[in-house]
């Protein structure tokens, strides 16, 4: 070999080589574990998302379904209200016209109030689509012997929990 000139030949040991090749590597799987992780949080997010928008309607749906309730009870209760329920006594029926099958207890408090409760879940699988509401109603007889019902004038309609 002439003097003067090098002749560049990499080792047969691969020494030659960066070591940048294994800081690649574990950079690229960091990256791909973050973007899983972002994926995942997205998914999650979305789920609880759906998760409480069906169970913000599924409570809309109850509420609208015990007030119903409520006015078809008092609709079809009009006339037997005072005669059927004895002091502090309570009935229960089943309202299923709404839409979704409530529950109506009507408590007697004295001689002319009433204590209406209609209890509600649209959806079984939610739990917090549950609504239970309330009335106070006055029964008043009229002086043709008819009875009006009627809601008290200070707050009268109240949800319960």
């Amino acid at each position: 070999m002439p003097r003067g000139r090098v002749l560049l030949c990499p080792r047969k040991d691969g020494s030659s080589k960066s070591n940048h090749d294994g800081f690649v590597l574990v950079g690229v799987l960091l990256a791909i574990v973050l973007i899983g992780a972002l994926v995942a949080g997205a998914l999650f997010a979305v789920t609880e998302d759906t998760r409480a928008g069906g169970t913000g309607a599924a409570r809309d749906v109850s509420l609208i379904a015990a007030e119903s309730a409520i006015g078809i009870t008092m609709r079809d209760r009009r006339g037997d209200l005072p005669v059927v329920i004895g002091t502090a006594g309570t009935t229960v029926s089943r309202v299923e016209e709404s839409g979704a099958p409530v529950i109506v207890y009507i408590t007697r408090l004295d001689s002319a109030l009433y204590w209406v409760v209609a209890d509600v879940v649209a959806d079984p699988d939610r739990s917090g689509a549950r609504r239970r509401i309330g009335i106070v109603v006055r029964s008043v007889q009229a002086p043709d012997g008819s009875i009006v019902i009627n809601p008290i004038s200070e707050r009268w309609w109240t949800e319960l929990f």
